[in-house]
């Protein structure tokens, strides 16, 4: 937080450039990336950084109809989605019968891809 406090202000790429690179260095993820929704809602990945054997994502543009808005509401809602493990089988979520409304996963960060 001390580094991002002296960045140069009104440089939204140098603050994105920083935080993908100090969240992979606090979190050892193989990518960390920001992603953008432009006014049309077709998306952009606007920072990246990621080990040097994966294809990069920076600079691609997605169309609106690869992001439900659904999907797109949730994106705005919790601002941060983790994949674990892109490849591993994702687990059903159990709760129990007690509960007296259904259990809300809106603002979990933990979610299959």
């Amino acid at each position: 937080i001390n580094r991002l406090q002296y960045l140069p202000g009104g440089d939204i790429g140098v603050l994105c450039d920083t935080l993908v690179e100090d969240v992979m260095k606090l979190t050892g993820y193989d990518r960390v990336m920001v992603y953008k929704f432009h006014d049309d809602d077709h998306g952009e990945v606007i920072s990246e950084v990621r080990r040097s054997d994966l294809e990069p994502y920076l600079g691609l543009h997605y169309p609106a109809t690869d992001i439900p808005q659904a999907a797109r509401f949730l994106f705005k809602q919790s601002r941060v989605r983790m994949i674990c493990d892109c490849h591993s089988s994702p687990v059903r979520v159990i709760h129990t019968d007690e509960l007296k409304q259904p259990l809300c996963l809106v603002n979990s960060t933990l979610r299959a891809p």
